[in-house]
């Protein structure tokens, strides 16, 4: 596909990253030309420094007949106009960030008005996935599928877990719990289970289960902690997004803001949530403001060694669910050894939504696929289909049907039904199926089949 991005900041490098090794053709645009010469340089994509609502220079990027234009640089206002540029011009779909509260509250009439096929705003859906995560409190991960239906929870195995030691097909046997694991990260590898894998200490496993399921396995772990009160530090778009969700949940909601526009307009916003004007780099202001009282730290400052910093202290006062914000990747290794909690990066949120988008416009004409997702830090996929009619996979036990090695099926959703799947499960017409797959990439429900 022909797909041009508008804006190389860090959101723009990502995409660039992601789309470029699924083999597009990649045409990056920015104002800025050292953004553009340093992305050109290490990746196999063209490069224009030029002006993403000039005509000519969308032109000369190639916007007409492009499959796909992204508009992602830091002006929401630009981006917009991007995007009705270069439709006039006759690129196929566009797609818009867009992160200001104001704006995103008309995302229906963007689409339906303006023209743009997909809004995307990375602060409010990394809200979306902090507040997942601060549902399983015990989870390194979670993503939501099936229109909230079911939840993949990957949980990190300490040494005094219950399952450390055990195989796959002795937790079932004692569990009795409606779940299924779907994968499982070890030491940076992906390992699609059977009954044989055996658990180890330090091992990322991933659940798949509806809501009720998965808490009664972190229960029965004693995983499950709960979370009444969250501190945040930092007032920033997500801040924002993230005490509203949480306060509507019932979560008491701090946020510490050094900047006291910030904090004013928080305040106005979030009557709800108590907002102070402070510096949340101070252990003092931290401890007047009661660290060791929250169930939960969000660090949500505009600097990744302010967020570390402050989330590593969190960790070291007790505090049992911490969640860091980090949008560099430069020490990703690093990161990984140190006790952070739960780390997220709104760009690697936003380019995770624009690839799957992109994904489901490559499906092939009569394609059964719902939805994409990206598990196990993007080495494995969870890919949601409709069992149609016709299909070789209806009506015979999942036991008699032979499936491709590195793939299982993690779900079945039956009307408002999850069916963790057996051996014995029989899938029906109508029913939407979960696969996951960390070698294939799949576009019809019968490629899983070998």
């Amino acid at each position: 596909m022909k797909i041009v991005i508008v804006g190389a900041g860090k959101v723009g490098s990502e995409i660039a990253r992601a789309l470029s090794g699924e083999n597009h053709n990649v045409v990056i645009v920015d104002s800025k030309r050292e953004c553009v010469e340093s992305l050109t340089q290490e990746l196999d994509v063209l490069g224009l420094v030029g002006n993403g609502v000039v005509a000519d220079d969308l032109i000369e990027a190639g916007v007409k007949g492009a499959d796909v234009v992204m508009a992602v640089t830091k002006s929401d206002e630009t981006n917009v106009i991007c995007c009705l540029v270069a439709k006039k011009l006759g690129a196929r779909r566009t797609v818009a960030r867009v992160r200001e509260p104001e704006y995103s509250a008309q995302t229906e009439f963007m689409r339906s008005s303006l023209g743009i096929d997909l809004v995307v705003n990375p602060d409010k859906e990394t809200a979306d996935e902090i507040a997942r995560l601060l549902r399983y409190p015990g989870a390194e991960h979670v993503d939501t599928l099936g229109h909230g239906k079911a939840d993949i929870v990957g949980l990190r195995l300490e040494a005094d877990c219950d399952i450390v030691g055990k195989s796959l097909r002795e937790l079932f046997r004692t569990m009795k719990i409606k779940v299924l694991v779907c994968a499982v990260e070890r030491d940076g590898e992906v390992i699609i289970p059977d009954g044989d894998t055996v658990f180890a200490e330090g091992d990322v496993v991933y659940f798949s289960g509806n809501y009720r399921s998965v808490d009664a396995l972190l229960r029965q772990l004693e995983l499950s902690v709960f979370v009444r009160s969250v501190l945040i530090v930092g007032g920033s778009r997500i801040s924002h997004y993230l005490a509203s969700l949480l306060i509507d949940s019932g979560i008491k909601v701090k946020i510490i803001e050094r900047n006291r526009i910030k904090c004013e307009r928080l305040a106005e916003a979030l009557p709800k949530a108590l907002v102070v004007c402070g510096d949340g780099t101070d252990k003092n202001v931290l401890a007047e403001e009661g660290i060791d009282l929250v169930d939960s730290v969000i660090t949500l400052t505009g600097g990744d060694e302010e967020n570390i910093l402050l989330s590593l202290y969190a960790k070291s006062r007790g505090v049992d669910k911490v969640i860091t914000k980090v949008n560099g990747t430069t020490f990703s290794n690093l990161l990984a050894t140190l006790d952070l909690g739960s780390v997220i990066s709104p760009k690697s949120v936003a380019s995770e939504t624009l690839v799957r988008y992109t994904r489901s416009l490559q499906a092939p004409e009569g394609s059964n696929v719902l939805a994409l997702y990206r598990i196990v830090g993007d080495k494995a996929e969870v890919v949601m289909f409709t069992a149609n009619e016709g299909s070789k996979i209806l009506g015979k036990p999942l036991k008699e049907l032979r499936f491709r090695k590195g793939s299982l099926i993690a779900g079945v959703l039956r009307g408002r039904e999850f069916i963790a799947p057996d051996g014995n499960t029989v899938i029906e017409a109508g029913d939407e199926v979960l696969v996951v797959s960390a070698k294939h990439k799949f576009y019809m429900l019968d490629d899983v089949l070998n």
